[in-house]
């Protein structure tokens, strides 16, 4: 290839090539085969995953240990009265002035 300097930029004189786009390769494709090259396949998934023989990976949902609730403290019984008697009053709010609007 000849190449020819005019005003600072440099110009090809070959022919034309025209490309019907097959050795393109998209950013994310690279990317994503970059990616997949730096990690290696004896990676064991997080608990709750699962791949079958085709690949696919099958999703479930991690079930948390069960275990017995405290009964609440003085502290909190008081706290969920207020939470209450708001509540009540709220509604009762609600109902008072629908029944003076209508």
């Amino acid at each position: 290839m000849s190449y020819t300097k005019t005003q600072g930029k440099t110009l090809n004189q070959a022919k034309n090539h025209y490309s019907d786009g097959t050795e393109l390769i998209p950013a994310e494709v690279q990317a994503n085969i970059r990616r997949e090259e730096a990690q290696s396949v004896d990676i064991p998934f997080a608990i709750g995953y699962t791949i079958d023989d085709e690949g696919l990976v099958n999703n479930f949902a991690i079930e948390p240990d069960i275990y017995l609730s405290n009964y609440p403290s003085p502290r909190q019984q008081r706290q969920y009265l207020v939470l209450g008697a708001a509540a009540f009053f709220f509604v009762v709010t609600l109902l008072l002035t629908t029944v003076l609007v209508s």
